[in-house]
């Protein structure tokens, strides 16, 4: 279980840290809205924490991250999180910024949500393209 997990949490990096060493800068572009993003994240995330993955995964994963990880192995490993972390209570402090992928210039906004529960914190690191689909979705 726990090599799947780490299996899982590599894939879903991976991804992730491809879309955010791709561009730089931190500046969020003119395509996003900062509360469209923080909206969507946190949407995103209480959906997650009130079992609704499924929905998240099918309507908000881009292509890419649904050919990254499948729904079974990202389900196992958000159980394993949340198991040690006992029920979601509130978002402490969501943060956005933005960057742009080097190769195709596309912009993209990041996410970053501290959440508390009630046996500890999680940060959440959501990335969205300028279709606001999930490319990046890492917990820890």
């Amino acid at each position: 279980m726990k090599k799947i997990w780490k299996m899982g949490l590599l894939l879903c990096g991976v991804c992730m840290l491809g879309v955010l060493t791709a561009g730089c800068g931190s500046s969020l572009s003119d395509r996003f809205d900062e509360d469209e993003v923080r909206q969507a994240a946190e949407t995103m995330v209480s959906q997650v924490n009130s079992g609704e993955l499924e929905s998240v995964y099918e309507d908000t994963f881009a292509p890419v991250m649904r050919q990254a990880i499948a729904l079974k192995q990202l389900q196992e490993n958000l159980d394993y999180v949340f198991d040690k972390l006992g029920e979601f209570e509130s978002f402490e402090k969501v943060s956005v910024t933005g960057g742009q992928d080097k190769d195709t210039e596309e912009p993209y906004a990041v996410a970053v949500l501290l959440a508390k529960y009630e046996d500890g914190k999680a940060q959440y690191t959501v990335t969205f393209d300028s279709a606001m689909k999930c490319i990046g979705f890492y917990v820890k």
